[in-house]
C-alpha cells in the first residue's frame, strides 16, 4: 500500500500516488456544443439520450404472410379464412381483423387489430381467396410478430452521458430521430518541443549533431486518437524567454499544453523552472522508468500542463499514464487504467528502485494473457505495441505480473 499524498506540489512520488492524486482532483469538464450524428464519431455525450418512442412503436409483422385471429385457427384448417384485403408498409389506415377472415400482410406492416397471429406465405395454400393451412404445419400465437416496445420502451435510456459514440450507435440514433446530439467539444491540446539539437522533418542542418522531432508527432497522434484537436507548433530553441512566451500563449487557445525536454537538470534545461511558476505544480518527477522527470501543473481557467522528458519513449509513456487520465477527467469520464494478469515468458530482474514500464510483446495462451519483456531504452520507440509490463519486483519465468495493453492506453474509455 502507497502512503496517501496530501496537498500539492509533492516531488518524486510513486507511480500509485501520482495516480491517486490525479483522481482527486476536482476539475471541471470542457464545454459542450451540439453536432449532427454523421460527425459524432468518436465524440462523448454530454447528457443523456432517451427514446422518444417505443420500438416498435406498434405490433408488426416479421414476416411477409396473413394475419389472423388465433381464435379461428380451427376455421383456416377445416373451411379456410378469405383473404379480407392487403396490408402493406406503411398503410396510412388501420385495418381489423373480421371473425373468419385473415388480411395479406407484409414484413414491416403494422398489425391489424384483432390479429394475434400470423401464418407466413410458406404455411398456407390459396384457394378461391381463402387460405388453407398445409398439412403438418402450425400457427403459434404471437409467432413472426415483433411485439410493440419489444427492442425498447418511450422514455427509456438508450445512451448514458460519457458514452463514446461508435459507428454502430449510429443506427439506433438514426432510428431514434436524433438529427444533432450533444457532446463535450474536443478538447484543444498544444504540442511544443524544445532542444538545439532537434529539427523538423523534412529540415536540413548544416551540423550532423542533430536528430529528427519525434515526440511532437507521436504525442500529437495519441492525443488525436482519444478524440483531442491537436495543433503543432515548430520547434523552440533553448532560449528561456522564448520558451516561457510560447507556453503562455499556448495556454490562451488550450486546454492542455504537452512540452517535450528541457526537464533535466544541464544548463539549457529551462523548461522544468518555466512551468513551475504557471500553475500549482500538482507533482513534479514520478518514481517510474522510463519518465522520471514529468511534471504535472494545473492552472488558472481549467488549463494544464504536462512538462514530458525529451527522450521519446518516456514522453510517450508518461502521457499515455498520466495525460489521458486528465482528458478523461475533462470529458467528465471516470479516470482509469486497467491492468490484466499475464504469465511471464521470461523472467525479470529489476534494475532499478522505481517502478519500471518495460515493452513487451503480448499473446494468448489458454485464454490468458502471456508476455516476452523487451528491453528498450528511452530513446527508442520501435516497435511500440502489445502491452507494458509494471515491474516492482523480480519476477521468475511463468509468473504472473500485471501488464497494461496499449490499445488500452491509445482509447478514452
Amino acid at each position: 500500500m502507497s502512503k496517501k499524498i496530501i496537498g500539492k506540489n509533492v516531488k518524486n512520488i510513486s507511480f500509485q500516488q501520482a495516480l491517486d492524486l490525479i483522481k482527486s482532483l476536482e476539475i471541471e469538464s470542457v464545454g459542450k456544443e451540439k453536432v449532427f450524428i454523421n460527425k459524432s464519431v468518436g465524440r462523448i455525450l454530454s447528457n443523456d439520450i432517451h427514446s422518444k418512442e417505443s420500438s416498435p412503436k406498434f405490433d408488426t409483422s416479421n414476416m411477409d404472410g396473413y394475419a389472423l385471429n388465433y381464435d379461428d385457427l380451427e376455421i383456416l384448417k377445416k373451411d379456410g379464412l378469405i383473404i379480407d384485403s392487403i396490408n402493406k408498409a406503411g398503410n396510412t389506415y388501420n385495418c381489423t381483423i373480421k371473425k373468419g377472415f385473415c388480411i395479406k400482410t407484409f414484413t414491416g406492416s403494422k398489425m391489424p387489430q384483432n390479429a394475434d397471429s400470423l401464418a407466413i406465405v410458406e404455411q398456407v395454400e390459396v384457394k378461391e381467396n381463402r387460405i388453407f393451412l398445409k398439412k403438418n404445419e402450425n400457427i403459434e400465437k404471437n409467432q413472426h410478430i415483433r411485439k410493440k416496445g419489444e427492442n425498447y420502451t418511450k422514455d427509456l435510456p438508450l445512451f448514458k452521458k460519457g458514452k463514446l459514440i461508435t459507428p454502430l450507435d449510429i443506427g439506433l440514433l438514426a432510428q431514434n430521430s436524433n438529427v444533432m446530439i450533444e457532446v463535450f467539444r474536443k478538447i484543444r491540446v498544444r504540442i511544443l518541443s524544445s532542444g538545439d539539437e532537434i529539427i523538423e522533418l523534412g529540415e536540413r542542418s548544416e551540423s550532423e549533431n542533430f536528430i529528427y522531432s519525434s515526440n511532437n508527432h507521436i504525442l500529437s497522434a495519441i492525443a488525436k486518437s482519444l478524440g483531442c484537436e491537436v495543433s503543432l507548433y515548430g520547434i523552440l530553441k533553448d532560449d528561456k524567454e522564448v520558451i516561457k512566451n510560447e507556453i503562455q500563449n499556448a495556454l490562451n487557445d488550450n486546454d492542455i499544453v504537452i512540452t517535450t525536454g528541457g526537464m533535466s537538470k544541464g544548463d539549457f534545461d529551462f523548461t522544468k523552472e518555466i512551468v513551475g511558476n504557471l500553475g500549482e505544480s500538482i507533482f513534479s518527477g514520478v518514481k517510474i522508468k522510463p519518465g522520471k522527470v514529468i511534471s504535472y501543473i494545473k492552472c488558472k481557467n481549467n488549463k494544464h500542463i504536462f512538462a514530458l522528458p525529451g527522450n521519446p519513449l518516456s514522453s510517450v509513456i508518461s502521457f499515455m499514464l498520466f495525460g489521458r487520465l486528465i482528458i478523461q477527467k475533462l470529458l467528465s469520464l471516470e479516470p482509469n487504467i486497467t491492468f490484466y494478469k499475464a504469465k511471464l515468458l521470461n523472467p525479470i530482474v529489476k534494475k532499478d528502485i522505481r517502478t519500471e514500464f518495460i515493452t513487451s510483446k503480448v499473446f494468448l495462451e489458454n485464454g490468458i494473457f502471456a508476455i516476452e519483456p523487451q528491453s528498450k531504452s528511452s530513446y527508442m520507440i520501435d516497435n511500440l505495441n502489445g502491452a507494458l509490463a509494471v515491474v516492482d519486483r523480480d519476477f521468475e519465468i511463468n509468473e504472473l505480473i500485471d501488464i497494461i495493453l496499449f490499445d488500452d492506453l491509445l482509447k478514452i474509455n
